[in-house]
């Protein structure tokens, strides 16, 4: 298996593109403590024999928005591809202290084992999440350099919105904040896109294409990923194909696909604060 690459996305500012105005700056123990909730999960596959997925070095992205949110987007991997990807994101409470939320969407395409979060909450997702056959796509070119290309051009194609005090489309960023494949596997080739909130660089919407093997064939899919508890679509040439209405979290134990929560309060000048029992 070879892995083609992962952008780090510093604040998501594309090269190129107009910047938003700047947010204010996320201090290293801010990160830190990210990172340090990132690390307390153990996600499993949910077969017979479950593996542990793989949490991935470093954030896909790190985003912030003029109102002093801020948050890391991580991902953890089965053998190299995508299984689920989370949030850990924060904002001002008072003037000492910061409130953290955790968001998680499951991206493998069959359930996990259940995981207990930090949020309190019992995550088992009852369903994997599902790969759409693009229809009119061109046919998958036989290099990884000309792929990407393709799944540039195909992004493109699509428009992402959100209704927050009214309808937003949302800006999509140039380069994919998670590049993977396996020319010997069911996943030839596959990235994330993100669509991010003007406001800020808050990540609403990630596009997920992926080039599979169907029938000895290579064929293009796609799988539109909600990352806001807010309303959004996704549109392609202009007609909608796909909305998920405004999200309202379950009780303690959730089976669905999506899941955001608070987690805790913390100093925001330290990230060493325990977390409630």
């Amino acid at each position: 298996m070879y892995l083609l690459g992962i952008t780090l996305c510093l604040l998501a500012q594309p090269a190129g593109e107009a910047k938003a105005e700047p947010a204010p700056a996320v201090s290293e123990s801010i990160q830190k403590l990210y990172r340090q909730d990132a690390e307390k999960y153990v996600f499993e596959t949910g077969a017979e024999k479950p593996q542990a997925l793989k949490l991935v070095e470093k954030p896909i992205m790190r985003w912030s928005n003029d109102d002093d949110w801020s948050g890391d987007v991580f991902m953890w991997t089965d053998k190299g591809v995508p299984a689920v990807v989370g949030c850990i994101l924060s904002g001002p409470s008072g003037e000492t202290n910061r409130i953290v939320f955790h968001e998680f969407h499951l991206l493998a395409d069959k359930p996990l084992a259940p995981v207990e979060l930090l949020t309190k909450r019992k995550w088992q997702p009852k369903e994997g999440l599902t790969r759409i056959p693009l229809a009119d796509a061109p046919k998958p070119a036989p290099t990884a350099a000309a792929r990407l290309t393709q799944m540039r051009q195909l992004t493109r194609k699509f428009t992402a919105h959100m209704e927050a005090d009214g309808i937003w489309e949302l800006r999509l960023l140039s380069q994919p904040l998670f590049h993977y494949g396996d020319e010997k596997g069911e996943v030839v080739d596959g990235a994330l896109f993100a669509y991010v909130w003007t406001k800020g660089t808050d990540l609403e919407v990630i596009l997920l294409l992926e080039c599979r093997k169907h029938a000895k064939e290579l064929v293009w899919t796609y799988a539109p990923v909600r990352f806001s508890n807010r309303q959004v679509w996704l549109k392609n040439d202009g007609k909608e194909v796909w909305r998920v209405a405004g999200h309202k979290e379950p009780g303690t134990t959730t089976d669905l696909i999506y899941t955001t929560a608070y987690a805790r309060t913390a100093p925001k000048d330290s990230a060493k604060e325990p977390l409630p029992k």
